[in-house]
C-alpha cells in the first residue's frame, strides 16, 4: 500500500529539507511519495523542493501560480497523489512525523480517518503559551458544536485516508476553508475514526500564518459547515442583502423619475426595476460572488443571464403565492378582506419571496456565477523536475544523501 504524504507550503524555505530528511527517515522500508505544493512562495520554497526532487525519485512538487491557500493547496496535493493512501501535514515541522506508522496501521486496520491529535491521552500542545492553548480549545469547542463533528481535534492539519474516499467526496469540498479536515470530514461522515497522539512542536523557522484574517475565514467556514449556514449559505444572505438593497435603489431612481420626468406609468416602473437589477448584478458581481467575478465583455453576457434567472424567480415567487394564497386562507376559512385574512396573505407573501429569492440565488450560482473547479489552475498535473545544479543545494543535505550509496535520491557517483 502505498503512501502520499502532501505538505502545503508558504514561505517556508529554511524548513523543507529538515521535513524531507525527518519524513525520509520515518518513512525508511515503505512504498511512499511526498508532495510539496506550493503557493508560488516569495522566498522560492518551490525552487528548493524542485531541486531536491531532481536528485530524489520520491519527492514530486506542484507551484500552484493562482487559486492560493491552504484548503484549496491540500486538494491539489490529494488529486496528484498517486498513492493509495495520502496523508496532510504542515511543513512546519510542529507535526511530529514519527506517528505516521501508527496512522497507516490504524487505517489498514479498518479506520476510514486518522487524525493526529493533540488532545487525546498522550497528546500535548507542547510549549504553547497558556493564551494560544485557550484561543485553540475555544475554535476546538465551536468546531465540535458548530459542526457536529465527533473529534477530540477537529482543529487538526494532520490527518490520513484512503484516496477513494477522497475522490468520493472532493467535489463537494470548499477550497477557500482554512482548516480542511473540517472539510473533509463534514463530507466523508466517517463511520470509524482514530486520533493518534502526538506532542505539537514549536516552530523553528519561518513565521505563523495565523492572523485576524484567518480567524475570520475561520469563523466564516464553521457557519458554512454548521447546520444553519447549511440551509442559508453565506453567499445566500449576501445575496438577499444585495436584494434587499435593491429595493432602495428602485425606490430612490422611482422618486427620480417621477421628480424629473413625466412618466406615470409603467415605463417608471420598468426603469426603475432595470436599475435595481443593474445595481445588484454590479454588487453581487463584487461582493457576493467575487472569487468567480466576471470581467471585460462577459460583464454584459452574463448580466443577460442574470436577468434570465431572476424572471424565473419571480415566477417561483408568484406560482408560490398563487397555490398557497388560494389552499391556506380556505383551510383556515378566513374571511375575505378581514384584518386577520390580510395578515395572512401578507405572511404568505413573505413566504414567497423567500422561495423565489431561494431559486433565484440557486439558478444564478449554477447559470450566472457558476463554481470554479479547485484544481484548475495550477501549473502542471505532474511533479515538476527541473535539470539543476545540485551544488546548490545545502552541503549537509548532498552528505547525506550520498552516505549510502545506492539510496533512493542519492546524486550518482563520478
Amino acid at each position: 500500500m502505498k503512501l502520499s504524504v502532501i505538505a502545503p507550503t508558504y514561505n517556508e524555505a529554511d524548513n523543507i529539507v529538515p521535513l524531507i530528511q525527518e519524513l525520509e527517515t520515518v518513512l525508511h522500508g515503505l512504498d511512499y511519495e511526498i508532495v510539496i505544493t506550493d503557493d508560488n512562495s516569495p522566498d522560492q520554497t518551490w525552487a528548493i523542493a524542485q531541486k531536491i526532487a531532481s536528485i530524489n525519485p520520491h519527492i514530486r512538487v506542484l507551484r500552484r501560480m493562482s487559486n492560493r491557500g491552504l484548503g484549496s493547496s491540500v486538494i491539489d496535493g490529494f488529486s496528484v497523489a498517486t498513492g493509495d493512501v495520502i496523508a496532510c501535514m504542515d511543513a512546519d515541522l510542529q507535526h511530529d512525523p514519527a506517528i505516521l506508522p501508527a496512522m497507516l496501521k490504524s487505517l489498514v486496520d479498518g479506520s476510514d480517518l486518522v487524525v493526529g491529535s493533540r488532545y487525546v491521552a498522550g497528546g500535548s500542545m507542547g510549549e504553547w503559551r497558556w493564551l494560544r492553548r485557550i484561543e485553540s480549545r475555544i475554535a476546538t469547542w465551536m468546531a465540535r458544536w458548530g459542526v457536529g463533528i465527533a473529534l477530540c481535534d477537529p482543529m487538526s492539519g494532520y490527518f490520513m485516508m484512503r484516496r477513494d474516499d477522497f475522490l468520493r467526496i472532493r467535489d463537494n469540498l470548499n477550497g477557500r476553508g482554512f482548516k480542511i479536515l473540517l472539510e473533509i470530514a463534514a463530507a466523508l461522515k466517517p463511520t470509524h475514526t482514530c486520533e493518534v497522539p502526538y506532542t505539537f512542536r514549536i516552530r523553528v523557522a519561518g513565521e505563523s500564518k495565523l492572523s485576524s484574517k484567518v480567524v475570520w475565514a475561520y469563523l466564516v467556514q464553521l457557519f458554512r459547515l454548521s447546520r444553519l449556514g447549511r440551509l442559508f449559505p453565506a453567499e445566500f444572505i449576501k445575496f438577499a442583502i444585495v436584494g434587499a438593497s435593491g429595493v432602495i435603489v428602485n425606490l430612490g431612481v422611482m422618486a427620480a423619475i417621477l421628480h424629473s420626468t413625466s412618466y406615470r406609468d409603467w415605463r417608471a416602473s420598468a426603469l426603475s426595476s432595470l436599475a435595481a437589477t443593474v445595481s445588484n448584478y454590479v454588487v453581487n458581481n463584487s461582493w457576493t460572488f467575487r472569487d468567480r467575478a466576471h470581467t471585460g465583455m462577459t460583464l454584459v453576457s452574463r448580466y443577460i443571464y442574470y436577468l434570465l434567472a431572476s424572471l424565473l424567480g419571480l415566477a417561483v415567487t408568484t406560482g408560490t403565492f398563487a397555490v398557497i394564497s388560494w389552499v391556506i386562507p380556505r383551510a383556515l376559512r378566513l374571511t375575505t378582506g378581514s384584518e386577520l385574512h390580510t395578515a395572512v396573505l401578507l405572511f404568505l407573501q413573505l413566504v414567497a419571496i423567500s422561495a423565489g429569492t431561494f431559486s433565484n440565488y440557486w439558478l444564478n450560482r449554477a447559470i450566472t456565477w457558476p463554481s470554479n473547479k479547485v484544481g484548475q489552475d495550477v501549473e502542471s498535473p505532474l511533479a515538476v523536475r527541473l535539470p539543476v545544479d545540485a551544488s546548490s543545494l545545502p552541503a549537509d543535505w548532498i552528505s547525506s544523501r550520498n552516505s549510502e550509496p545506492g539510496a533512493p535520491g542519492s546524486l550518482p557517483k563520478a
